[in-house]
């Protein structure tokens, strides 16, 4: 190179530019008890991904296309798998049909003859099969069963429409499964599972509170919008939960109206949006006394009905009765306050222990506050205030340990509007 001075000045130009990774706030995740592929977790961006692994009659086609036909719907779904250690294959007999049988993604078909039967279809698939790493196949004279050589190994089968596949129950609990699917996938933000059942219900909730994300549970038990008091409603309400959300729906099993509401309100920006009154596709209306609205209120519960002509959720809150735009705006401000910190620390030589050292850190603090001012979750009408540390006024002890004190925010959150009072005089 011409004019190559590196011999008289060098200079280092260090890039203070490496990435970390960032926590999502609007990608949803749908989890479920299935063997369709072998991974804990997969990624779909469309229906049209979802429909390559799963039927159309499944749950979990079901639950994704509920959160993709939303008029605002999230750009990914993350779909969990439970464990499932052992399944059933059974034959519809036909003559002359193809079966066929996908292990781990691999295809094994048999073609059965002008005679067919049960057992003569299910030996011709065992020796279609033949030997797979990992996995045992068992004929049982009419049927298949198929298992992994190791429980709780990843796998996959699938079968073609003419086969009956029963699924063994799962041998595993759903904290497990958050746990695994976790471990290949954290970047989830609210999950929503198959399960009506209230124990189910309440773990998740429980392995759900110890993790900074959010729960969405729907329930059609007739003794939640009554005065009952042992229904899953008042269980969660008396938990205080402020993570988990739960809907009252007559059709909780077919429809899947927790994914609605996600998948319509999760998109948003943090902060920017109050999930109450909003509308959502592919949900029936449910006509609620106002005793039921009241009980249904009264235990936290949420519902979709129709108000002034119009359809819409109520009332947007937690089973402890925060809202729960408010509970995801904190959430979010929580991780980016962690993360923009983080990002420092990893990007420079280092942060002296000094008032200059303080004044960094806050400014990155003030930026992430000024950015939740913008999303509309913190009040911009009440400035936000930011205390740093003064290090020499921090113990000997706690300065060995590079502790740098305590930064004090205080804000006040924008909350929203959800009743107007107007009252008027008329005079002649």
């Amino acid at each position: 190179m011409a004019n190559n001075l590196s011999d008289v000045v060098e200079v280092f130009i260090d890039k203070q530019t490496s990435a970390i990774d960032t926590a999502s706030f609007d990608i949803p995740c749908v989890m479920a008890a299935f063997t369709n592929f072998p991974e804990r977790a997969r990624v779909y961006t469309s229906i049209t991904g979802i429909a390559k692994d799963f039927d159309s009659s499944d749950v979990v086609y079901k639950m994704v296309q509920t959160l993709f036909g939303q008029e605002l719907k999230p750009a990914s779904v993350v779909v969990g798998r439970r464990q499932i250690d052992s399944v059933t294959i059974t034959p519809t007999v036909a003559n002359n049909a193809t079966y066929v049988v996908t292990i781990n993604e691999v295809d094994y078909s048999y073609t059965s003859d002008a005679n067919a039967t049960a057992d003569e279809i299910a030996t011709g698939l065992d020796l279609a099969i033949g030997t797979v790493a990992g996995i045992n196949v068992t004929d049982n004279t009419g049927s298949l069963t198929i298992a992994p050589a190791t429980p709780g190994s990843d796998w996959s089968v699938r079968v073609s429409s003419n086969l009956v596949k029963q699924d063994a129950a799962p041998t595993e609990t759903w904290t497990d499964t958050i746990d695994a699917v976790e471990e290949v996938n954290d970047q989830w933000f609210a999950l929503t599972t198959e399960t009506r059942v209230k124990a189910d219900i309440l773990e998740i909730a429980a392995a759900i509170q110890a993790r900074r994300k959010i729960y969405g549970a729907a329930t059609a038990d007739a003794d939640v919008p009554t005065t009952q008091i042992t229904d899953v409603a008042t269980a969660l309400s008396d938990l205080n939960y402020d993570q988990t959300f739960l809907i009252y729906s007559k059709n909780a099993a077919t429809q899947y109206p927790e994914c609605a509401w996600i998948g319509s309100q999760l998109p948003e920006v943090p902060g920017s949006n109050d999930w109450n009154l909003k509308t959502a596709t592919g949900v029936t209306i449910d006509r609620l006394t106002e005793t039921q609205k009241t009980n249904l209120r009264n235990k936290n519960c949420n519902f979709y009905t129709r108000k002034a002509g119009a359809e819409v959720f109520q009332d947007g809150n937690m089973v402890s009765g925060a809202p729960i735009d408010e509970t995801v705006f904190i959430l979010w401000l929580i991780t980016r306050l962690e993360e923009s910190v983080f990002f420092r620390m990893v990007n420079v030589k280092k942060i002296p222990f000094s008032r200059g050292g303080a004044t960094i850190i806050e400014n990155d603090i003030r930026t992430v506050m000024s950015q939740g001012v913008a999303n509309g979750g913190i009040a911009d009408d009440t400035p936000y205030t930011v205390v740093a540390p003064d290090p020499l006024a921090i113990p000997e002890v706690q300065r060995a340990q590079r502790l740098m004190g305590e930064f004090l925010i205080a804000f006040r959150l924008a909350a929203s509007v959800r009743k107007v009072i107007i009252r008027g005089v008329a005079r002649v």
